[in-house]
């Protein structure tokens, strides 16, 4: 048996698998598509399968992961919010300009001065950006419109664990799912899509009934 201790591998009989059962039914008017029902919960929308090359990597389970909600949650009807994702890249995009310009529009020594201030400005901005991800990004796989209000889901694993955290915040609130790995892969690596959904939309409950019991910065 593969993977971090006895109990990191989820083995599940392929007959009696949900998520087998729902692939063999007959599809959705709009494959890939999920549907909001009248309480609110989304259903589980129709992903392509997806498999990690290998369970002792925590960047490969965290990035199949990613690659899941990625997909899955615009699918279910959830508007992913892009403001964050622009800023870095304009970020990103003015520390290029600013490389380029003193590297093709300068000559040394004679723009000494410009060139010094390419350099310090290219610094700041790469400061800027570095604390955006940091303390702002931190470990979101992606960001999206929860109630109204902005959201990021985050997906932390622990080095040299089995342990996976899924998180949803915002500024000031923080709910949290701890769970395992070996309850979202099985023996060769694929993804079990409905456990993962099912912690999804338990996570989107907690956030939604707004628990006294919830992480809150007062």
């Amino acid at each position: 048996q593969a993977g971090f201790g006895s109990n990191f591998v989820f083995r599940r009989d392929r007959a009696e698998d949900p998520v087998a059962r729902a692939r063999a039914q007959p599809r959705a008017l709009f494959p890939g598509s999920g549907t909001m029902p009248k309480n609110g919960l989304p259903e589980m929308p129709e992903i392509d399968e997806k498999v990690a090359a290998t369970l002792y990597s925590k960047t490969d389970l965290v990035r199949v992961l990613g690659e899941y909600y990625y997909e899955a949650v615009p699918r279910s009807g959830y508007v992913e919010e892009h403001f964050y994702t622009n800023i870095r890249i304009i970020l990103c995009m003015i520390c290029c300009a600013f490389g380029s310009y003193a590297q093709f529009g300068t000559k040394f020594p004679q723009d000494r001065p410009k060139l010094a201030m390419c350099v310090v400005a290219y610094f700041l901005v790469s400061v800027v950006l570095g604390i955006m991800d940091c303390w702002l990004m931190g470990s979101a796989v992606m960001c999206f419109k929860l109630g109204g209000e902005t959201v990021f889901l985050d997906v932390n694993m622990p080095n040299f664990s089995d342990k996976l955290n899924i998180a949803l915040r915002s500024g000031k609130r923080k709910e949290v799912i701890d769970t395992e790995a070996g309850n979202y892969f099985d023996e060769d690596g694929v993804l079990c899509q409905e456990h993962v959904w099912k912690d999804f939309t338990a996570l989107v409950q907690k956030w939604e009934k707004k628990d006294p019991s919830s992480k809150k910065d007062k």
